[in-house]
């Protein structure tokens, strides 16, 4: 046998040995995936303790921890420090996550493809839909989410935020007309509007600019299985557009 190809089977041996040594450190350690504490339904619901309330969340991250018989919990934790729960908290996961929610893009993060296509714009009523940018002076959101398409005007004192600790008190500020507009999901929208027998109130506005963002899983500690959950996106799209068409979550082109 040649030096060369001993050499070459000595690597791949302690290449399988660090693979299985990875593999099992895994295996017996309980990962833990941060989740927002509120209720964010169909999207997420984490606002109590008992994180057994289904929702589209619930059921990706148990179909995909479970089906690789990896250990896990879900940990709710306060939005206020969404940013800081890697450093702080010591999480190994954070779902959802997206870059353009972090102040500090120092760590070494990495992120899912993309899970789930949402809009974040200005959510108005149906009969102030021609609305302008200049007119919202109140937006309301929920406590701690970070408001990323109103961030010079909030922090010109522009445009003032009402905070709520739920959706369905944003909703009712709208509907009552304390807010001119909220940021909050359509679907999260949608559904306490159907809560409250207003199905069809509340509409996107075409004259505020929106944009067009993804839910990501992310780790810093796991990178390996951020790219084994990438394999499973792919190995389950049906079973994705089904909990999709489950939960009634809209298809953003």
């Amino acid at each position: 046998m040649s030096f060369t190809k001993l050499t070459s089977q000595i690597i791949l041996v302690f290449t399988l040995l660090g693979i299985t040594a990875y593999i099992n450190n895994v295996l017996a350690k309980e990962l833990v995936i941060g989740v927002e504490a509120v209720s964010y339904y169909p999207l997420y619901d984490f606002s109590t303790n008992d994180i057994s309330k289904p929702s589209f969340t619930k059921e990706l991250l148990s179909d995909f921890f479970e089906s690789h018989h990896y250990p896990y919990k879900l940990l709710p934790l306060p939005i206020k420090r969404f940013d800081k729960w890697f450093v702080e908290e010591n999480i190994d996961f954070k779902f959802p996550d997206n870059v353009r929610w972090r102040s500090d893009n120092s760590l070494n993060i990495t992120f899912s493809d993309p899970v789930l296509l949402l809009e974040a714009g200005a959510y108005v009523l149906k009969k102030n839909k021609n609305i302008q940018r200049h007119e919202v002076k109140k937006l309301g959101t929920i406590l701690g989410f970070y408001p990323t398409l109103w961030q010079e005007e909030v922090k010109n004192k522009q445009v003032s935020l009402l905070e709520e600790t739920n959706p369905i008190a944003v909703v009712k500020h709208l509907l009552h007309g304390n807010i001119q507009a909220t940021n909050i999901d359509a679907n999260v929208i949608r559904h306490n509007l159907s809560l409250l027998g207003k199905n069809e109130a509340v509409v996107l506005s075409p004259h505020i600019h929106s944009e067009l963002f993804y839910y990501h899983l992310s780790s810093i500690k796991y990178p390996q299985i951020i790219a084994e959950f990438n394999q499973y996106l792919k190995d389950n799209k049906q079973k994705l557009d089904e909990l999709k068409r489950k939960y009634q979550l809209l298809n953003k082109p």
